[in-house]
């Protein structure tokens, strides 16, 4: 089914291109990654990509809910089902005290309990320890959606992973 498709993407701030793609779809089953070198428009695209900035020109149709999972974002929600709580050995209620690692695995309970058939992830093992990751890695694995994931974790991108996007001087390949 598809979920997501994009088609003459082109995004720049002032006079710097960030953001130029031709096409996209992402369909059901899809595992993309993002990559690229610091400042190069990973987020950018992202936020493009959900509807969050309109692109200078092109379009993006989203063709079902989604999950966003940001590292500086507050989550959806302030509560999670104790079941996920569980899984994901966190507090059921967030709290600004929370650790670093703590929200991520807050927020990535919450994506999770939510099951959206889309998922865009910035960064998700950001704060993580060992154990998180393989635990976000595993859900992923398991999870019956697409996914749209940037992280600098070529392990993370190898195991889940079915494309990579690049990003280069603004043009994604």
């Amino acid at each position: 089914m598809l979920l997501l498709e994009c088609r003459n993407i082109r995004k720049s701030f002032r006079d710097r291109l960030i953001v130029e793609m031709n096409e996209l779809l992402v369909y059901s089953n899809d595992r993309i990654g993002v990559v690229g070198v610091n400042g190069a428009g990973k987020t950018t695209l992202l936020n493009i990509l959900c509807k969050r900035i309109e692109p200078d020109d092109g379009f993006v149709r989203i063709h079902s809910e989604y999950s966003f999972i940001s590292q500086l974002e507050q989550p959806e929600s302030k509560q999670i089902n104790r079941e996920m709580a569980s899984k994901w050995r966190v507090a059921d209620t967030w709290d600004e005290t929370m650790s670093g690692g703590e929200k991520t695995r807050f927020k990535l309970a919450q994506n999770f309990e939510n099951s959206r058939m889309l998922t865009f992830a910035d960064e998700p093992t950001s704060c993580l320890d060992l154990e998180g990751i393989e635990l976000l890695e595993s859900s992923f694995a398991d999870y019956c959606g697409g996914l749209v994931l940037v992280s600098h974790d070529r392990s993370l991108l190898d195991s889940l992973c079915t494309n990579i996007l690049e990003i280069e001087n603004g043009k994604v390949k």
